[in-house]
């Protein structure tokens, strides 16, 4: 199917608020589609899918799909009764991916995958890409804030994008340039186990290089680095000295990362920085300065300290007092640990971390890596596991546990607080004491929006 098979369709996308469903229905618009969607509650891309003038219905109910011709749905719907309407009706229904792959058909595609770091990698590279004059569309995982949304819409052939591993999104595409980044164990729900994630992922490599696409992975990552022995038109990134493009670290602090980058151990850029903080950004940007090193284009320096960030990426929501606020999307425990290493840098400041744990069954698939990873944290608070649709069952692991495992196991005083009222009222007694603070809140659920609502009303 190609996108001007749709051209005369009354497209319907079920679960249109969510981050990319909302990019990819702002596309379809722009193209000049008839689209509209639907979503159980009304939130920030509500209001951008408004300005766009697509309108949006709050509620799954069966009206919605009316003289609807063909409808794509998030991969987080479930049990929906629009779905059940449409195929009760005979209209055809996709989830997200075939949508993707439908719009990146006959492009020129450069797809982002892996367990962390996408959609800073994918905004990072879109942005640089735009500087050096090839002005893709870019469609990421996030809010864009040079931007300013989550998609940036051109008529070039070029196409940036994120692609799930979630779900299997990136699967189902064939891209020129294909970058992975990681692959951590997650996503065992959709997977079933980490090795069946893993072979899906080393099958699918494999298959893009007989499709002459330009494959470049982590050479920090162990397992994709083991597939570099099976093509010599693998291209490796990272901090190992041996790679195509390799990183050496000149300074981290709490302002800037700076590095020099080589190729083939030859250096291509002295002293480059970047207002991003941390090693993992540092590798972000060198996987997106190889794509454009491979493509022949020239960025300047100044591109690159231009590049603001992606929203819930280590994002200073603001200041009240001595007391700095700062929001990350941090919810697998790899994410949790590189987090708690960037706020070393931070210096001379008390440094306290609000953590939100994402699913029941992450926690529990994950729970001795959330363990090591909080092993001796201090100002720990964590807070009632943010369900995302799943039901507790008896026997799981759940916040409590956790808090009580770690103050049991390794004399913590980790806290446990049940609602965002008692956080509150915490968070109030914080923001009196005179010390310089820096409260750092992660996750993936409701907590971004509750501590800027907290922000917001004692600013």
């Amino acid at each position: 199917m190609k996108l001007s098979d749709l051209t005369a369709s009354k497209i319907h996308i079920i679960g249109i608020n969510g981050i990319g469903m909302s990019a990819l229905a702002i596309y379809l618009k722009k193209n000049k589609f008839d689209v509209s969607g639907s979503d159980i509650a009304y939130n920030a891309n509500t209001v951008n899918l408004e300005k766009h003038k697509i309108r949006v219905n709050i509620g799954h109910k069966i009206s919605n799909i009316k003289n609807k011709d063909i409808i794509f749905y998030s991969s987080a719907i479930k049990n929906n009764p629009e779905i059940k309407e449409a195929k009760k009706n005979k209209i055809p229904c996709f989830n997200r991916s075939k949508l993707l792959q439908i719009i990146c058909k006959d492009k020129f595609t450069i797809v982002i995958s892996g367990s962390h770091g996408k959609t800073s990698t994918t905004s990072i590279l879109g942005h640089l890409l735009v500087h050096a004059g090839l002005n893709p569309t870019i469609i990421s995982g996030g809010i864009m804030q040079n931007f300013g949304q989550n998609i940036y819409l051109t008529d070039s052939k070029y196409v940036v994008v994120e692609a799930d591993e979630s779900d299997g999104t990136v699967f189902k595409l064939s891209p020129k340039y294909l970058i992975f980044l990681n692959v951590d164990r997650e996503h065992i729900d959709f997977y079933k186990s980490y090795p069946n994630f893993k072979l899906k992922v080393k099958k699918y490599i494999l298959s893009q290089i007989q499709k002459d696409t330009k494959i470049f992975i982590n050479n920090d990552d162990p397992f994709l680095s083991s597939l570099k022995k099976y093509s010599n038109k693998i291209k490796t990134y990272g901090s190992n000295k041996k790679s195509n493009y390799s990183y050496k670290l000149i300074n981290l602090n709490d302002k800037k990362s700076s590095f020099d980058l080589f190729k083939n151990k030859k250096i291509l850029f002295k002293s480059l920085s970047t207002n991003l903080l941390g090693e993992h950004n540092v590798q972000n940007l060198t996987a997106a300065l190889s794509i454009i090193d491979d493509l022949g284009y020239v960025i300047k320096k100044s591109h690159i300290l231009d590049f603001k960030g992606t929203k819930r990426r280590l994002n200073i929501i603001g200041k009240l007092k001595k007391t700095i606020f700062i929001d990350d999307y941090a919810h697998h425990p790899t994410e949790i640990e590189k987090l708690i290493n960037v706020s070393s840098l931070y210096k001379k400041k008390h440094i306290f971390f609000i953590i939100e744990p994402h699913r029941y069954s992450r926690l529990n698939d994950l729970y001795n890596e959330y363990l090591r990873v909080f092993k001796n944290i201090n100002n720990l608070i964590i807070l009632r596991t943010y369900e995302a649709g799943e039901s507790y069952k008896k026997g799981m692991k759940n916040s409590k546990n956790l808090v009580n495992d770690l103050n049991v196991l390794n004399n913590q005083s980790t806290k446990y607080i049940e609602n965002y009222r008692d956080l509150f009222d915490l968070l109030d007694k914080f923001v009196l004491n005179k010390s310089e603070s820096i409260i750092i809140s992660a996750g993936a659920g409701e907590i971004s929006n509750q501590i800027r609502f907290f922000y917001e009303s004692r600013k």
